[in-house]
């Protein structure tokens, strides 16, 4: 069955999924780039692609510790389809790079929040550092990125075990003393334009009366995914998993609800934006192949998605 060659982690499953990652990152390195570009297209190729590898191996570290079922790796083929459904004609580095720095800062928390009751407190404090410093360093990009550390804080407000003083310092004390530091280091250099940028005025987010998503629904191919992401939303999670887990997937849904409307009132929407919703549309996507155990509805699910990328892409 075809869903078999993408069920479990293989030399063809992964095979698969870099080839359509490197041709995808062929594709974006011919369009113009913002922020950071080389004349080399070659460059240009190996940073988009080590980025999208990155952004990919933390759907890997989400899935081990999401409490789902973790022997199945669709992932390795939605991923790459996901990202390829995104309309983007115009490729600004810094939302991949942000979006990849906090995908996988979320990924150190989730190995956190896993291994809270289980390691040593000083273990528990480097992965928490670890995941606040993958996102101060988001927030040094693009500042409102800064934002996403109250996901964190909410997902230890609300955990089974209450927060500490020492958790409280590292989430709260670290992006002031990093970002301050890296603003004055900047400065000195004189390299401070490159960073510190705002994504809402760049992106001309403003609050309208109307709500606009027509970018969503503007290819097919992302349609799909789309609609399986919102089936995953109601069909839920038989399967039974922690308080904790349960709690950080609704910081997901939290998450994915914010860049919607951040999109929909976007008065020049980008697909580049799309790039924040990589992982959550990769989660939410794959866990309908993990609800149900039925292999015609997987193999059905990996053909359509198939189709629709070569049909929707190449024809």
């Amino acid at each position: 069955m075809i869903a078999k060659l993408f069920k479990r982690f293989s030399v063809f499953s992964l095979f698969i999924s870099l080839l359509i990652l490197s041709f995808l990152s062929y594709l974006y390195s011919d369009l113009e780039m913002l922020w950071l570009s080389f004349q080399s297209r070659i460059l240009n190729f190996l940073i988009i692609l080590g980025l999208l590898i990155m952004t990919i191996n933390a759907v890997r570290r989400v899935f081990r510790f999401s409490k789902l079922e973790n022997r199945f790796h669709y992932y390795l083929l939605t991923y790459p389809l996901i990202v390829f459904s995104f309309p983007v004609e115009l490729f600004d580095i810094r939302i991949l790079l942000s979006s990849t720095l906090f995908f996988n800062g979320w990924a150190s928390f989730r190995e956190y929040i896993d291994s809270k009751n289980t390691l040593s407190s000083s273990v528990l404090l480097n992965k928490l550092f670890d995941s606040t410093l993958l996102i101060t360093f988001s927030a040094a990009i693009f500042y409102e990125n800064i934002f996403f550390l109250c996901f964190p804080f909410l997902a230890m407000i609300f955990s089974k075990k209450s927060i500490n003083r020492q958790e409280l310092g590292i989430i709260l004390l670290t992006p002031i003393i990093i970002l301050f530091a890296l603003c004055q280091f900047l400065l000195a250099v004189e390299f401070d334009s490159f960073f510190f940028s705002s994504l809402l005025s760049e992106y001309y987010f403003s609050f309208s009366n109307t709500f606009e998503i027509s970018l969503l629904y503007e290819k097919i191919d992302l349609l799909i995914i789309l609609s399986l992401f919102v089936l995953s939303i109601m069909i839920g999670n038989k399967s039974k998993i922690d308080y904790d887990a349960r709690t950080l997937e609704y910081d997901g849904l939290a998450f994915s609800a914010i860049i919607l409307l951040v999109l929909g009132f976007s008065n020049s929407q980008s697909g580049m934006l799309l790039h924040y919703l990589s992982l959550p549309l990769a989660y939410y996507s794959n866990r309908v192949f993990v609800i149900s155990n039925n292999t015609y509805i997987a193999n059905f699910l990996v053909i359509l998605l198939t189709i629709s990328f070569l049909l929707f892409n190449f024809v």
